[in-house]
């Protein structure tokens, strides 16, 4: 039952990052300043919700006892990280080369 557990949340996880990313190839949509907000806020609402999920599923970690899928449930959460950390690097990049 457990092991069920972790392979559904894993699902889930993989459902919404593909959702995130479908999200940036929508249309844009509004006027002005406006236009395409609708896939940055597509793109981040997914990513918040793979968060969620990449955090339970770290809590859940223990439930695995091969050591295979213990370092598999450690991918979402690291690559949840790795997005952050690219984000605050392109924001920390903009903000050193406009001055």
């Amino acid at each position: 039952m457990r092991l069920g557990v972790i392979w559904v949340l894993l699902a889930l996880w993989a459902v919404a990052v593909a959702l995130s990313v479908n999200a940036m190839f929508q249309p844009p949509t509004g006027d002005g300043f406006a236009r395409g907000l609708n896939r940055i806020e597509g793109f981040l609402g997914f990513q918040a919700a793979a968060l969620v999920i990449a955090l339970i599923v770290l809590s859940v970690r223990g439930w695995a006892e091969a050591r295979w899928l213990r370092r598999l449930t450690l991918v979402p959460i690291l690559l949840a990280l790795a997005l952050v950390l690219l984000v605050g690097g392109i924001i920390l990049y903009a903000i050193v080369m406009d001055g």
